[in-house]
């Protein structure tokens, strides 16, 4: 597959420019490619929310992303006046006046696709959870350190998070396709308007019939989440089986977890009683980025905004696979933003120590950790 390619199609598409033939060809490069058809429907969210319509940024962001990608070795733009393209044995050229704004999404695309769509070794989690996922009939287990990815019977493609499981033993030839869900991950499902997709998880349902969305489910978490991509979906509380909520492309539910709610009546300081139980916003997008930040462990990438540091912990312990005390009851509820990719656990330690003056100390001891 001509990666390349691809990428310079979706820039034409998204710029109004493509034809006919494109689009079909475009569409029949991107449907066995079920990652890349995720990194498209996002950075096409992206693009209709902040289209930009000022030239002169425009022009200014133009020759920005030509000098970067220069530097990757992939600008497909001359310096000139005019980008050059090849289509049907024929040399055709095109104003730069009619495509800078394709052209400074086609930077972003090729950057975005170097750093994460590289064809070759994969990145050390996905390799770590190929190894250490447990796969028993109709059953998939990823260990804490580990996530992956897989297709269910029905084709639908699954990315798994750490410490997680999904049993898709429903799935089968009669028409049925459940899966229940512990933990968290992300779903690129095949869609089938006579065959709806339920996920079951402990606290709520969720029905598709074809989209990319995200459920982060953990039992021990204090929300439980569903993040929606792309298309749509339609969630229902357990305990609440009058509510239903349907939700649209970059929005999720929130849901308190039951024995959190039941904290927070008793202590006001962990959770304000202004907040519902269930509620509706918006994801966050990674700021220069077209990942949401609710899915950006798919690209193992962990990022936080405002997270208790009590919560960030336990993603920690799932990231990397260890067990986290605090001895000082008050650097547990300091919020905390940010993301980390490529970093130790200790790297991590030190960073949330350095933007909080070094207020707090720790110590490792194999898969212990104090804090203290």
């Amino acid at each position: 597959m001509n990666r390349d390619k691809i990428w310079h199609l979706f820039a034409r598409k998204l710029s109004g420019e493509s034809s006919r033939d494109e689009l079909q060809e475009l569409q029949s490069l991107v449907e066995e490619d079920s990652p890349l058809k995720y990194e498209m429907d996002a950075i096409t969210q992206l693009w209709e929310q902040q289209h930009p319509q000022d030239t002169e940024y425009l022009e200014a962001t133009y020759h920005l992303h030509y000098e970067k990608m220069k530097k990757l070795g992939v600008a497909p733009v001359s310096a000139d006046n005019e980008v050059v393209y090849f289509q049907d044995d024929k040399r055709r050229t095109i104003k730069k006046s009619r495509l800078i704004a394709a052209v400074v999404l086609a930077g972003l695309i090729v950057t975005a696709a170097f750093v994460f769509l590289k064809p070759g070794k994969l990145p050390a989690k996905v390799e770590a959870a190929e190894q250490q996922a447990q796969i028993i009939p109709n059953e998939i287990k990823t260990k804490r350190g580990s996530n992956t990815q897989f297709k269910l019977p029905d084709g639908s493609t699954v990315w798994l998070n750490a410490d997680s499981k999904l049993n898709y033993s429903k799935i089968n030839a009669t028409g049925v396709r459940e899966v229940y869900l512990t933990g968290e991950a992300f779903f690129d499902v095949v869609r089938n308007p006579e065959r709806p997709f339920i996920i079951h998880t402990e606290s709520i349902d969720i029905k598709v019939l074809g989209t990319t969305f995200n459920v982060k489910a953990y039992p021990d978490d204090k929300t439980i989440e569903t993040s929606l991509i792309h298309g749509s979906v339609e969630v229902m509380v357990k305990s609440r089986p009058h509510e239903k909520y349907l939700l649209k492309p970059n929005q999720k539910l929130v849901l308190m977890n039951e024995q959190y709610a039941e904290k927070r009546e008793k202590d006001q300081r962990v959770m304000p009683v202004n907040i519902p139980i269930v509620f509706v916003k918006q994801i966050n997008y990674l700021q220069g980025d077209t990942a949401a930040r609710e899915t950006s462990w798919v690209r193992n990438k962990l990022s936080f905004e405002d997270e208790p540091f009590a919560e960030l912990a336990k993603r920690l312990e799932r990231w990397y696979d260890v067990s986290i005390e605090f001895k000082n009851k008050e650097i547990e509820e300091i919020e905390l933003s940010g993301s980390f990719e490529q970093e130790t656990l200790t790297q991590v330690l030190e960073a949330v120590r350095f933007i909080n003056n070094y207020k707090f100390k720790y110590k490792i001891e194999g898969k212990q950790v104090v804090i203290f």
